[in-house]
């Protein structure tokens, strides 16, 4: 392993200077610029220890950092890229990608034609973003050689000497270690790419938070309008979150070791993700592909596998409410503050998810009744809806709460006795009746 220092600077005294000579002499790596990182390095409060792989075609050379709350150089070594300079777009165009990447096997030598060396690192390209961005080819792997190594000689692999890239096998975990490909590395401040860290991170946070709750419009605006999954735009991908959310009662999505890495324009972030809901649950690796727009960070495009890890037991509902009168009674303050929210602010799906299936409104079904309540919504964009006198009974699984209702918006404004008529459902308070009556404002 060949430890290369990239870039010096002027050293403030004998001693410092005194143990890089020794760091060196011992074969221990030194990173003299330790005040900055590579730019695509952003790192995030709530990753686990890993290891990167950079790639920087300008210099010939790939480097590994190693995360344990920051990040540190910890090996450099030579390699050699596409004998065409740029971005890789096809086959055969002799080119190396630029992007983010992971290691999907590790070939042994007794496995690999001499081409190969002494080991083989094949990658996901082209990976998710590239079919995105209509880049074609395939097989883009790091490997050895068992000839001299020649800068910028390969057809699109990355190529080490035979010794360096057995030692690169310490550094790799496979569908963990991401490999980034560069032109060229930018550094920045590490009180930079920490605060950089932080913002992505409360944006994925908040998303993960809007999607356990089903709180469909929030949850949809963490996404660009030219999002994709599969074959579905963005109002297919509604569509079909808004189904989900009609399913499963509850929902409760956790993360766990979030990573962020940028390249170029993109931010690829990574987590283990661990699904439930009461009736199917999952883990696996989440893949978030990230654009900016205007200031703030958009899912452009996203990505599940399944984990080695085993998959939790679905989330049991609760066959009762609370057993105690003041538990049962909280329940449906709760719910029934939720309710009022969740059509103040004009989120549809949350509202919504509120009524029994069975609920009527008149001579309505609830299909006919929900389909009205859009059109209604769809014309006042400001409510305000307020409470008062709020009075309940809580009998086993049913409950009676009557309110007077003071309802304003900017096309309607009238002021009611409310009374809901609720019945415990899917582990949750359900509006299966209501009814209302005009009042006069001293009623």
């Amino acid at each position: 392993m060949q430890i290369m220092r990239r870039r010096k600077t002027p050293f403030r005294s004998t001693n410092l200077t005194l143990l890089v000579l020794t760091l060196l002499l011992l074969g221990i790596p030194v990173d003299t610029n330790c005040a900055k990182l590579p730019a695509n390095l952003l790192i995030s409060p709530k990753a686990e220890p890993h290891h990167v792989v950079l790639v920087e075609k300008a210099s010939q050379r790939l480097f590994v950092y190693e995360f344990a709350g920051d990040y540190n150089l910890v090996a450099t070594f030579k390699c050699a890229t596409g004998e065409s300079p740029g971005d890789k777009q096809a086959s055969g165009d002799q080119k190396t990608p630029e992007g983010v990447y992971f290691f999907t096997k590790a070939v042994g030598e007794r496995y690999l034609t001499p081409t190969y060396g002494a080991r083989a690192f094949p990658m996901n390209y082209p990976n998710l973003w590239d079919r995105k961005m209509n880049k074609g080819g395939n097989s883009i792997w790091v490997h050895g050689t068992n000839e001299e190594l020649k800068e910028r000689s390969t057809n699109g692999c990355i190529v080490l000497a035979n010794e360096d890239v057995v030692a690169l096998e310490n550094y790799v975990k496979l569908w963990d270690t991401p490999i980034i490909i560069e032109k060229e590395l930018n550094y920045e401040e590490r009180d930079s790419l920490l605060r950089q860290g932080q913002l992505l991170l409360d944006r994925v946070e908040g998303w993960s938070k809007a999607w356990s709750q089903k709180d469909l419009d929030r949850y949809l605006s963490y996404y660009a309008s030219n999002f994709t999954w599969k074959n579905l735009d963005l109002q297919g991908w509604r569509k079909r979150k808004a189904w989900l959310n009609q399913r499963y009662r509850i929902i409760s999505v956790q993360f766990s070791d979030i990573r962020f890495f940028r390249q170029g324009k993109m931010v690829l972030a990574t987590a283990e993700e661990i699904y439930q809901s009461d009736r199917f649950a999952s883990a696996g690796l989440k893949h978030l592909y990230l654009v900016q727009n205007s200031e703030e960070w958009r899912i452009l495009a996203e990505k599940w596998r399944k984990s080695g890890r085993r998959a939790p037991p679905p989330l049991k509902l609760a066959a009762k409410p609370p057993n105690d009168r003041k538990g049962a009674e909280g329940s449906v303050h709760r719910f029934v503050e939720g309710w009022r929210r969740a059509w103040e602010e004009g989120t549809l799906s949350k509202y919504l998810a509120c009524y029994h299936p069975r609920f009527k409104a008149g001579d309505m079904e609830f299909q006919d009744w929900k389909r009205y309540k859009e059109k209604l919504f769809h014309r006042s964009q400001k409510r305000a809806i307020q409470l008062t006198d709020i009075k309940l009974e809580v009998n086993d699984n049913r409950a009676v709460v009557v309110c007077k209702q003071e309802y304003s918006s900017d096309v309607h404004r009238d002021f009611g006795l409310k009374t809901l008529y609720l019945l415990w459902h899917g582990g949750r308070w359900t509006i299966l009746r209501e009814t209302w009556q005009p009042l006069s404002e001293a009623g």
